[in-house]
């Protein structure tokens, strides 16, 4: 049989791919994450971490009705209303700390209340009142994410708190849009003081009736919808976010509540972040999702062996490498760790390449993949690996493009510092040499560009702890040298 006919083309994209689960179920990143106090995942844009997200709500995780989900999905979050919710600027680092614990607990308890009414449980006098008070507020008792950060806690004019309770409030009439309420400091303030005062009691239900459950309140894609000129801004809002997760399951561990906040953040996005023990919190609370050559080919393989006829016969010494007919290519490598040497060491890009090899299959005399459709990929692959930079960095930084002209217009995969520097002189007038120095930097910590260690180039996708050196040669990652049109020295582009 042709490879074709039994080997698939498999989705990039992890919302779209209905395997997923069965390739990350055992990972030691979701282990670590379920045994551990740890409560942040790290990692590079197609490194696994929406898969992570993806397998907390999926039927095998949530196996029982004493387990809950709250998943949290930010790609169309309206950051700008967000910041309508901060304190007053006295200690700016803590702005925004409030109003993210009053967005967790809202969410959480309309969604404890739901699954506790979908699973035929009678609802106690204080979780039916909370649900009441929940759709007066919002308009539903499941509140979408907007709905919450939009609702009409401006139009609150009254609440009662004896004891500690909510005894009755009134709403008033009329509209009252939330571009109105941002021009007015009374409207903005009775926002506050409405949301905040609401969040204490619905906290205190909430820690009153969960105990007996398992609640994992996850949060992705918090980087899909910046802007440039609010980078600075979202930073603030961001370091918030991480406080009060780190708050919530401090206290879920010394008060023994069953409630986990699970943040999953774009590597370089926590890097930019300032605030007291940043690395300590790194420390003792994250997990950064980092790939080798074994697990990839592991993560494979799987789907090798998944979609693998029983007539047909592979080598499962030999894993991913058992679906080509070779067994060495160039520089004596096997053509899993060719691949590799043309990657970012993510899933994604594996993925991406044994996509672009199937397209260029024709025919061959075993019905596996050649050496020759191996190399013939590196052209769409190149491309794919150049569109997703772009895609990767279009938000945080803009300039990427231009850095990847330099690169083309260089002409060679190795260069040094004043070929550089003479590149980027031609496209950024008047520039510095720190504006040299931070791009090339900004090259380097994404893989884009290596060095040689010992006698090996080297990336920092393979080798974390390597430092830049600018005193020596660079080298283009080989994924990119297809799109950019690069040759690997001058002399030989003279030939």
């Amino acid at each position: 049989m042709k490879i074709t006919e039994w080997l698939p083309e498999f989705p990039v994209s992890s919302e779209d791919d209905v395997d997923l689960m069965k390739y990350f179920i055992n990972t030691s990143h979701i282990k670590e994450l379920l045994t551990t106090p740890k409560w942040m995942i790290l990692g590079r844009k197609g490194t696994g971490k929406t898969a992570i997200y993806r397998y907390l709500q999926s039927t095998d995780f949530l196996s029982n009705k004493k387990k809950l989900c709250i998943p949290l999905n930010f790609r169309e979050y309206p950051w700008p209303t967000h910041k309508l919710y901060k304190e007053t600027m006295e200690g700016e680092i803590n702005a925004y700390y409030k109003s993210w614990h009053y967005l967790i607990t809202v969410q959480t308890l309309s969604k404890f209340i739901n699954h506790l009414e979908k699973n035929g449980e009678k609802l106690s006098g204080e979780l039916s009142k909370a649900k009441q008070i929940i759709q007066k507020i919002y308009g539903s008792p499941l509140p979408s994410l907007i709905e919450v950060i939009k609702g009409k806690l401006f139009r609150v004019q009254k609440i009662e708190l004896p004891s500690g309770e909510i005894d009755d409030f009134s709403v008033s009439g009329g509209n009252i849009s939330f571009e109105d309420a941002s021009k007015s400091e009374e409207l903005i303030s009775s926002l506050r003081s409405n949301a905040f005062s609401i969040h204490n009691y619905f906290e205190k239900i909430l820690s009153k009736y969960i105990n007996d459950y398992d609640l994992y309140v996850t949060l992705d894609q918090l980087d899909e919808n910046w802007l440039e000129s609010e980078i600075e801004d979202y930073s603030k809002i961001l370091v918030n976010l991480v406080t009060v997760c780190k708050s919530i399951n401090s206290e879920s561990i010394t008060s023994n509540r069953k409630l986990k906040c699970i943040l999953f953040l774009r590597t370089d996005i926590y890097e930019t972040l300032r605030f007291n023990d940043k690395n300590k919190v790194y420390q003792s609370s994250a997990i950064e999702i980092k790939w080798d050559e074994k697990s990839l080919n592991e993560m494979f393989f799987e789907r090798i062996k998944k979609y693998k006829p029983s007539n047909v016969k592979i080598e499962p010494k030999l894993k991913s490498d058992s679906v080509f007919e070779v067994r060495k290519v160039k520089n004596g490598a096997t053509p899993f760790k060719h691949i590799l040497r043309r990657s970012f060491y993510r899933p994604r890009d594996v993925i991406v390449y044994f996509n672009n090899i199937r397209k260029e299959f024709i025919s061959s005399k075993t019905g596996l993949y050649t050496s020759k459709q191996l190399y013939a990929a590196e052209n769409g692959f190149s491309l794919s690996m150049y569109r997703e930079l772009i895609d990767e960095w279009a938000n945080q930084k803009p300039e990427i493009e231009k850095y990847l002209n330099i690169l083309q217009n260089i002409s060679t995969q190795k260069f040094d510092y004043s070929e550089y520097t003479e590149g980027y002189n031609s496209i950024f007038t008047n520039s510095q040499k720190a504006e040299i120095d931070n791009s090339l930097n900004f090259l380097f910590q994404n893989s884009i560009i290596g060095q040689k260690i010992n006698a090996n180039w080297e990336y920092i996708c393979t080798n974390p702890h390597m430092q830049i050196n600018y005193n020596t040669e660079f080298r283009v990652n080989n994924g990119l040298t297809k799109r950019l049109v690069l040759t690997e020295t001058r002399a030989k582009r003279k030939l």
